[in-house]
């Protein structure tokens, strides 16, 4: 673009002249210095703002979610509430000390808000010790709902936990065995696993007649994927406890029963031990109850001394020892020792042969008894010629299961 000079005016009156040429030359230096400034933006490289672009500014938004410097644009005082300070506030960060009422924690945090609706919020908040929170609330709400979120070394343990189930998922048992169906199959059948069961009373191979509920335990499985090593724990409503061990070279090892405190506090225990008072006189060929004196130990109240008498309170098996001591029974002679119960004979101990004149005789008996037995002790002289006297007496009963 080029800008022509226009010729000077001329005019016999000078003064007119002079003044209309300054004029035009004003002129002339305004368009000289506007051409050069519209032709250097001509040459200008640098992108302009376009219509659109200056649009999208103006309708930028223009609410501050932090400070002018970038900190938070919220600062919430130790005598503060963060619910307060930032409910109604939109989209915004904040920062809450130490000690504020309705933090999650005792220590100063930041964190940002973000909000959907008037008065319903949302967002996330990090301690200073690197803990972090989620928090929500609502419009009818007068308080912040917390919640903290997991760290990495609490996704790593959980990462690294066991996920087979011992549960289902609601807490019951993960194996149930019904009536006629096998118990310790329906076991094994699951191959190496660690789980929990319940069966029915009329469940097969279970180790009682009650419904029980129980543990098993597999290691090791077989070509078939049935388990070959582990153990079964059953209890069943009466908690009475039993195991079953497996063992793939010798079968299952058979049910058995855990005695528990009860079982050793129910048990019978019988001990007479009366040095001077279990003296008895016995006639040859004549049945002659022995006495016996004070006892050292009747757990469960069994003994009765006046009749030398025990009364069993449980069934079992039981074992007796019975001792005899006599200054003068005669050498050779041949007396037999016998159980009574309830007043019949009911089992000899044996016999006793004496080969010096001062002898001790002590025998044993293991048998079973049933709750309500009465117990009694005879000993019938042979071959004695003559009443013998036995000196002492004594006579242990206990219950072996």
């Amino acid at each position: 673009m080029e800008i022509k000079t226009p010729r000077t005016f001329k005019t016999t009156d000078k003064a007119h002249a002079d003044l209309f040429n300054d004029m035009v030359e004003a002129f002339l230096d305004n368009d000289v210095g506007l051409l050069e400034a519209i032709n250097q933006h001509m040459k200008d490289i640098k992108p302009h703002a376009s219509e659109a672009e200056k649009k999208k500014w103006n309708d930028s938004q223009s609410y501050k979610i932090t400070a002018d410097n970038g900190s938070q644009l919220i600062n919430v005082p130790a005598d503060a509430r963060i619910f307060d300070a930032i409910k109604g506030k939109g989209t915004c960060t904040f920062y809450a000390a130490s000690g504020v009422e309705d933090s999650p924690v005792n220590i100063s945090l930041r964190g940002l808000q973000t909000v959907g609706e008037d008065n319903i919020g949302t967002g996330f908040a990090v301690d200073i010790a690197g803990n972090a929170y989620s928090f929500y609330y609502n419009a009818a709400h007068t308080a912040i709902n917390w919640t903290k979120l997991p760290s990495n070394a609490e996704r790593n343990k959980w990462n690294d936990g066991q996920l087979s189930k011992i549960t289902s998922d609601n807490g019951g048992v993960i194996l149930s065995v019904s009536d006629g169906e096998d118990l310790l199959e329906k076991v094994v059948s699951l191959g190496p696993k660690h789980g929990t069961f319940y069966a029915t009373g009329k469940a097969l191979n279970s180790p009682t007649t009650r419904s029980c509920r129980g543990m098993y335990h597999f290691t090791s499985q077989d070509s078939n994927g049935k388990g070959t090593f582990g153990w079964v724990i059953a209890i069943d409503y009466n908690n009475y406890m039993y195991t079953n061990y497996l063992d793939l070279n010798l079968g299952w090892q058979g049910w058995k029963r855990v005695l528990t405190k009860e079982d050793m506090d129910n048990t019978s225990f019988v001990d007479t031990y009366d040095l001077d008072n279990s003296s008895v006189s016995a006639v040859e060929n004549v049945p002659t109850k022995l006495n016996f004196g004070d006892t050292r130990s009747d757990d469960l109240g069994e003994y009765n001394r006046s009749r030398a008498e025990i009364t069993l309170k449980n069934n079992g098996l039981y074992l007796i020892r019975l001792y005899l001591n006599s200054n003068n029974i005669p050498v050779g002679s041949d007396s037999i020792l016998s159980c009574y119960v309830n007043g019949t004979e009911f089992q000899r101990l044996g016999n006793w042969n004496p080969v010096i004149s001062s002898s001790i005789c002590v025998l044993y008996l293991q048998q079973k008894f049933k709750a309500g037995d009465k117990l009694t002790f005879y000993i019938t002289p042979k071959n004695t010629g003559r009443t013998i006297t036995v000196n002492r007496a004594y006579v242990t009963l206990s219950q072996l299961r």
